[in-house]
């Protein structure tokens, strides 16, 4: 099987439990209601129907129910603000009009209902604390905020048209509900910027293996769009433009990266010199969103199952229990200190990787993907899960547990099926770095 070759195979093996690979198989409703700022002559915030589908898609296809009441135009007024002598109580300051308390008592109508409902506010910029000696309040640029528990923003007043595309919107909204879920722009390591910059585990929020609008590279141009567009997967690889991540892509270790193997699915010039070397060092998570001319700090990247792991906030705040309390005050603290991607960062971002002004793709509705990204690998003593930390030495058990129309990418090596062994579901094989023999 040369590299990239493509097949259609077929299967004898009875089917089994697809219970073994998904661990999404919890179906949960979400509620979410959003209010919006009306025209200022200008513009207006309320999000297009595409907008609200997309996102309710998104979940859908992971079979979790979202549930969006987009209700009250409200005045445009900008920034939403931070109380002068406290920028840090923005979620609870009512001391002005246009705060997001006091916007939030007068206009959410789910308030108190059972099951509880998210608060979400469309609006056009606002107010975060800009040093800490003297406190400063200051208009940011951000894209959205989340306090990790029932309420969110959209702001995307710096961003096209002084509202964002249609892409960036949806995007920007399924990234500020992630962290209301608990996820953060960089899975399970350490990229809150209160962090000290000589921590031997911080990265930065561009994590490239991590396929999903939670990590900064992908928000605002889209997981599969970015990643083509930087040579990270092949085009066959199964991945969605507004999606969290599974969990499915390879380490990297900015120690030792091998660009040969690249991300396993494709080689990938890490160190930008033209040739793929076999052991490059460097770091590819930097904050300025490319890689070539980055120096910041060197440490292992890995992915995250994030739609495995979602930890609705409102449900934690309903609880009432220390330990809930307690987790919810450390998702304000981290969030708070890492305002999300601003139209500044957005631009220069463009401009390093070379990608055209704008935002995204066109939107549209996204299908569901019906397979997975599996792994497998000739010399493994155990039975793995597909991913690629834990690949499938069995070819036989790997046809029977994955989805049809799965990807599959095979380690250099000889593979010794059954005799017997006949393919039945159609597939994509994939070698991408050598060649993969199947000798039955």
């Amino acid at each position: 099987m040369n590299k990239k070759s493509k097949v259609i195979f077929a299967t004898a093996i009875a089917a089994a439990s697809l219970a073994f690979m998904s661990t999404e198989s919890r179906g949960d409703t979400f509620r979410i209601e959003i209010d919006y700022m009306g025209s200022d002559g200008a513009h207006d915030h309320q999000p297009s129907q595409l907008v609200l589908d997309t996102v309710i898609e998104m979940f859908a296809c992971q079979g979790h129910t979202l549930i969006i009441d987009l209700d009250d135009e409200i005045t445009h007024c900008s920034p939403l603000r931070a109380d002068p002598d406290d920028c840090g109580s923005f979620w609870t300051y009512d001391g002005h009009s246009c705060s997001f308390a006091s916007i939030k008592d007068a206009n959410f109508d789910r308030a108190g209902e059972d099951p509880p409902w998210f608060y979400c506010i469309f609006a056009h910029q606002y107010q975060s604390l800009n040093s800490d000696d003297p406190p400063v309040c200051v208009t940011t640029g951000s894209s959205g905020r989340s306090d990790g528990g029932q309420n969110l923003i959209v702001t995307l007043g710096n961003f096209d048209g002084g509202t964002g595309t249609e892409f960036v919107q949806a995007s920007t909204l399924a990234h500020e509900f992630g962290h209301n879920l608990g996820l953060s722009h960089c899975g399970t390591m350490n990229c809150s910027s209160n962090s000290d910059n000589g921590d031997p585990d911080y990265v930065g929020p561009f994590v490239p293996n991590l396929p999903s609008v939670m990590s900064y590279r992908y928000q605002l141009v889209g997981v599969r769009t970015q990643a083509l567009m930087l040579g990270l997967i092949p085009d066959e690889a199964l991945f969605k433009d507004i999606d969290f991540s599974h969990g499915r892509m390879c380490d990297l270790d900015e120690n030792d990266l091998d660009e040969t193997l690249g991300t396993t699915m494709t080689p990938v010039d890490w160190n930008c010199s033209g040739v793929f070397g076999a052991s490059v060092v460097k770091d590819i998570n930097g904050d300025g969103g490319g890689w070539c001319d980055e120096t910041g700090n060197l440490t292992i990247l890995d992915d995250y199952n994030e739609w495995a792991n979602l930890q609705p906030g409102v449900g934690l705040m309903d609880d009432g229990s220390p330990e809930a309390l307690q987790e919810l005050e450390r998702r304000r603290i981290e969030l708070d200190s890492q305002p999300c991607i601003t139209a500044r960062q957005w631009a220069l971002i463009q401009q390093e990787i070379g990608m055209p002004r704008g935002g995204g793709p066109p939107l549209m509705v996204e299908s569901c993907i019906t397979g997975q990204n599996v792994y497998l690998t000739p010399s493994s003593f155990f039975i793995g899960t597909g991913t690629c930390s834990l690949p499938f030495d069995s070819l036989p058990f790997a046809q029977a547990v994955s989805p049809a129309n799965s990807v599959y990418y095979f380690e250099d090596g000889t593979y010794n099926p059954p005799s017997d062994f006949v393919f039945d579901k159609p597939a994509i094989y994939l070698c991408e770095t050598g060649t993969a023999l199947i000798e039955p």
